[in-house]
């Protein structure tokens, strides 16, 4: 394949996804953040033979965190983190509790210099990662993955992330969230 043509491809596939990421917008789900964001610790990843010990972090409020062999790095919240979701015109209160934790937006890092995963993407990536992975409130837990998606377009919308970069997030978490959506019953 010609540079020319090569460079043409890479064209209208950007200019495809920044279509899409435009044109997408799911229905209206009012989120309200508190003024108070949430406080994370950074966890690095430990080395394999890390005994539990030593993957024990002290967080400041007097609570330990063991760090789960076989992770990479990732944060854990320090407080519990309140934030309120309007669905079907009823608010409802979901409180995201401490030692929960996030990698914020799993952007391959490939991607990063397009869209960073720490700005304000973040409080939304928070709160889908819990909502994702089996919350105890049997309201949140009983979400569709459509709903939860949703909440995380309208959460970055909220945080003032522009449409097409929250719209292209969006598709990225409806096409690929599929394997990271854990529901227990």
């Amino acid at each position: 394949m010609s540079l020319f043509w090569a460079i043409t491809l890479l064209t209208l596939t950007v200019t495809a996804v920044l279509a899409a990421g435009y044109m997408t917008k799911p229905r209206r789900l009012p989120i309200y953040f508190t003024k108070v964001p949430p406080v994370m610790a950074r966890v690095n990843t430990p080395s394999k033979k890390a005994t539990e010990k030593q993957r024990t972090i002290n967080l400041p409020t007097g609570d330990n965190y063991v760090i789960p062999l076989g992770v990479r790095g990732h944060f854990v919240m320090v407080f519990d983190w309140r934030v309120s979701i309007e669905i079907n015109g009823k608010r409802h209160y979901i409180v995201v509790p401490k030692l929960s934790t996030t990698d914020f937006a799993s952007i391959p890092r490939v991607l990063h210099t397009l869209i960073s995963p720490l700005n304000n993407t973040i409080y939304s990536a928070i709160l889908h990662d819990y909502l994702y992975r089996n919350p105890e409130d049997f309201f949140f837990h009983a979400l569709p993955r459509k709903t939860i998606d949703r909440i995380f377009y309208w959460g970055m919308r909220v945080r003032g992330v522009k449409r097409v970069t929250a719209g292209i997030m969006y598709l990225g978490v409806r096409i690929g969230g599929v394997a990271s959506y854990q529901r227990i019953r």
